[in-house]
């Protein structure tokens, strides 16, 4: 068969259980296909099936892999600022990638060859997916093949500051990587926009820089889609959203035209602050008799803070489900295994559903849940509205029940994080609705609701010397950058967010827990979202305290550290940090961080990326692996491979002579495979790898890795040079004796060292200066091999931030980067480049030509091919 776009509702059906797209998502699909670019916004109102962007930028992207359609951005971005969200847009991906890999059904087998087709992996996978939802974000496999289609959800926080080249909780080196992508080559769908104007403003002000600039390369700039019912469309600019005919459809038409009426109850307990058991009684009662109303089905309960859900939770039954957003990954995950229907998932036959679903906002934001009935606080009107399409979602029922509690008129007050004024405009929109007495989409569509006051009266947009300075990611700034201005709708210290994490028995001794740590650092799965201010206090009070382990730790920018009170007592906590701390504090209640738990909970630890083993102290353990505290590194990796194990072993600090090691760390060949500061070096493959074989890999790899992506030939050949040459200055005879400990007689690419360990100490052993970059002295090396390009000054720069560095003002070290033997003309080239200033003025002039964003790209596609090579062994 040969794919045409007639097959997208067969392929909708077979990944949602058969049913058919709405027809505002095929004119989605149409339009995007015709046009070659997708639409300035969608204005589908809330369970009309926004979520389906996925399902057309697969189907879109496998077009155009047959050459069926047009060149469209290859990476999806899904932005919403809730968590829950991007949870359920994860899922959503992960259900398209396993029908195209499981499904019987011919179209799948040839969607996913034709996506297969555009990477450039030999078993790669038709779709990458990844998920930034704060914290920290360690999957980066969406930046290892810039070539696939991907799926990439993630928080506007997440999303914004890798956009803006200072990602948090991202490592220098991989800034601009993921700029690079997230700017050049996709299109991000800010869902709910009406929530996010700032990043909404920020991102077309990206995307304006990005069209021309990437067009010159051959591929798309970054495509912004504004998805909210309220979108305002710029004259020339095209939405796509439901029109009177759309409802004849008989799937669509139920969705949004069933009524739910709706019942305003005023309650003298509602204070505005922390719930009141009387008030807490309350809505319990109202829970109850909601569920009484309504035939099977659950009962969502939405309020407005943590600690109101917490209690009703509690208040109305031990087994009762409580989701709120800052809940870890693997406790979100359980709670998915335990309630599959509640989060639009395959449920067991037979397995009764949950009577209720206690919730926070967290839930209003396009979550595929679909209650019977629904109890909430009073709100904001948008937000009220957002939480009424979690009613009968789905349009199976005749009706949906909806049960508002609020204060009475004259006590409205402030309850963060809503406004008095917002909440008296909730209350007013809801006397609106009640000529019909009904919250139905379609009526809601008649009568909008006001959007809530704006945080901030204007959106501020960068200007170019912002740009300049967010290049230089290398750099260590004076002082951080405040990314919250181009990202966040609000300013407040409390909208920032950190990340908490549990580890049991971590060594005594900060000295020995602190490599541990490093050796096992934090994955996404295992951290508790928090706000800052939130994390600031806790790590204050465990700071001062006389319990065991009154200590914290510090996970930023892939190091960690003693996290200690500064002179004025306060504690440096920032957006995007991971604090450390043992298990055994009083920090969490049902699962998530709150300031006022009374007692430690039981909560599942992990030691960081999956696989990895941990022996503290000898115990416990297999005894082959204790045994290994007394061997040499040799010796320790022979035995754990003549143990059947494949790995890679991490011991800890000698502690002296006659003591066994505090710690030994046990990690599965692949999560070493994923370190690239170790695989720049190392490689556990058997045979040793040359320089000229690697570059020459390297840039083979490259060319074809430009090929798949369509980029413009004369672009292909100058990321050709450019790997040819991106390791020449590891040829320099220091480097090669004392970083690589390479043979007489051979230039080396990686050290044939045993243990990956063994590369990463050799980096401060002696023969040359800490902060010495082998690829700035290669571009001094290669310049007369480069001169005769096309752009020189484009190759020279893809070769000195071949490894994320260079990105920065006048080089440490700059004079060292040629020795005693080398000639006069090369120290002289290496002076002027690194020491008089001219890599500067290099950097500056390729960023005006080519776009500060394009250039990140293709930093990023050579990156990706040197990747790929040494993943392979060579």
């Amino acid at each position: 068969m040969t794919l045409t776009i007639s097959d997208f509702p067969r392929f909708f059906a077979g990944v949602n259980d058969g049913h058919r797209p709405f027809p505002w998502q095929m004119r989605l699909v149409s339009t995007v296909h015709s046009e070659g670019r997708w639409p300035a916004a969608i204005t589908a109102p809330t369970g009309s099936g926004k979520s389906a962007v996925v399902e057309a930028h697969v189907f879109l992207t496998a077009l155009a892999a047959v050459h069926a359609g047009p060149r469209l951005p290859r990476r999806l971005c899904v932005v919403v600022d809730r968590r829950a969200l991007v949870d359920s847009q994860a899922d959503r991906a992960a259900r398209v990638l396993d029908w195209l890999e499981s499904s019987s059904d011919p179209l799948a087998t040839e969607m996913a060859d034709a996506l297969r087709g555009l990477t450039f992996g030999d078993d790669s996978r038709p779709m990458v997916l990844a998920n930034l939802r704060g914290g920290i974000a360690t999957d980066r496999r969406w930046i290892d093949d810039p070539s696939a289609c991907a799926v990439i959800s993630a928080t506007p926080d997440m999303w914004g500051s890798r956009l803006l080249m200072h990602g948090y909780g991202t490592s220098k080196g991989a800034r601009p990587r993921d700029a690079g992508l997230l700017g050049v080559d996709s299109v991000v769908v800010i869902d709910e926009a009406h929530l996010s104007r700032q990043l909404l403003g920020t991102a077309r002000w990206v995307a304006s820089f990005t069209d021309t600039s990437a067009s010159a390369i051959g591929v798309p700039g970054l495509q912004v889609v504004e998805s909210s019912a309220t979108a305002r469309v710029d004259d020339g600019g095209t939405a796509i959203g439901i029109s009177d005919e759309d409802l004849n459809d008989p799937g669509l038409h139920p969705r949004m035209t069933r009524p739910k009426p709706v019942r305003l109850i005023e309650s003298p307990d509602w204070n505005g602050k922390r719930a009141t058991s009387k008030y807490v009684a309350q809505l319990t009662q109202e829970a109850r008799s909601l569920r009484e109303s309504t035939d099977g089905g659950t009962i969502g309960c939405i309020v407005n803070n943590v600690d109101t859900a917490l209690k009703l939770a509690d208040s109305l039954g031990d087994n009762c489900p409580c989701w709120v957003g800052p809940m870890r990954p693997m406790d979100l995950t359980a709670i998915k295994s335990e309630h599959p229907e509640l989060f639009g998932l395959r449920a067991d036959v037979g397995k009764p559903t949950s009577p209720y679903l206690v919730a926070t906002q967290t839930v209003e934001v396009g979550i595929d849940v679909d209650f019977s009935g629904l109890l909430t606080e009073l709100a904001p009107a948008d937000s009220l509205a957002q939480r009424f399409g979690r009613v009968n979602r789905k349009g199976s029922r005749e009706a949906g029940p909806i049960t508002v509690v609020g204060p009475r008129e004259h006590d409205i007050k402030d309850q963060l994080p809503y406004l008095a004024a917002d909440l008296q405009a909730g209350r007013s929109w809801l006397r609106d609705l009640s000529d019909p007495n009904d919250a139905s989409p379609w009526h809601i569509m008649s009568c909008p609701p006001a959007p809530k006051s704006p945080e901030r009266a204007i959106v501020k947009l960068p200007h170019v010397g912002d740009v300049m300075r967010w290049e230089a990611t290398s750099d260590t700034p004076l002082a951080e950058e405040e990314l919250e201005l181009w990202i966040r709708d609000s300013l407040r210290p409390d909208r920032l967010q950190a990340g908490l994490v549990m580890r049991a028995a971590l060594p005594v001794d900060d000295a020995v827990a602190i490599p541990l740590l490093g050796a096992t650092r934090p994955v996404d799965d295992e951290v508790f979202p928090v706000s800052v201010g939130v994390l600031r206090a806790l790590a204050d009070r465990i700071l001062v305290g006389d319990e065991p382990h009154s200590r914290a730790f510090l996970y930023r920018e892939d190091e960690v550290s003693a996290l200690s009170r500064s002179d004025d007592d306060s504690v440096d906590i920032r957006n995007g940090d991971v604090v450390i701390i043992d298990t055994g504090h009083a920090v969490t209640r049902k699962g998530v961080v709150v300031l006022d738990a009374t007692k430690p909970e039981p909560v599942a630890t992990a030691n960081g990326a999956e696989g990895t083993r941990v022996i503290i102290d000898g115990t416990p353990g297999e005894r082959w692996l204790t045994e290994l505290c007394g061997l040499g590194d040799e010796e320790a990796q022979d035995a754990f491979t003549q143990a059947g194990e494949t790995g890679v072993i991490t011991r800890g600090p000698d502690l002296g002579e006659n003591s066994d090691l505090p710690w030994i760390v046990v990690k599965p060949q692949a999560v070493v495979s994923d370190d690239d500061s170790i695989r720049q070096e190392w490689t556990s493959s058997e045979h040793l790898v040359t320089l000229d074989a690697h570059q020459d890999g390297v840039a083979r790899c490259a060319e074809s890795l430009a090929a798949r992506i369509d980029l413009d030939s004369a672009i292909s050949r100058l990321l050709y040079q450019a790997g040819l040459h991106h390791d020449d200055g590891k040829a320099d005879p220091r480097f090669q004796k004392h970083r690589l400990n390479a043979p007489d007689g051979t230039l080396l690419a990686k050290s044939p060292a045993r243990s990956a360990q063994w590369t990463s100490r050799r980096k401060w052993a002696g023969g040359l200066p800490q902060g010495w970059r082998h690829e700035l002295r290669s571009v001094a090396v290669a310049w007369p091999a480069i001169e005769a390009a096309s752009d020189p000054e484009l190759v020279a720069r893809l070769i000195g931030t071949s490894h994320g560095h260079g990105r920065v003002l006048p080089q440490l070290n700059a004079e060292s980067l040629t020795g005693e033997n080398d000639d006069r003309e090369l120290k002289d080239r290496a002076r002027e480049l690194f020491v008089s200033g001219e890599w500067c003025s290099l950097m500056s002039r390729t960023s005006r030509r080519l776009g500060a964003w394009t250039c990140c790209y293709l930093e990023a596609v050579l990156r990706a091919a040197d990747c790929h090579v040494s993943k392979e062994g060579s």
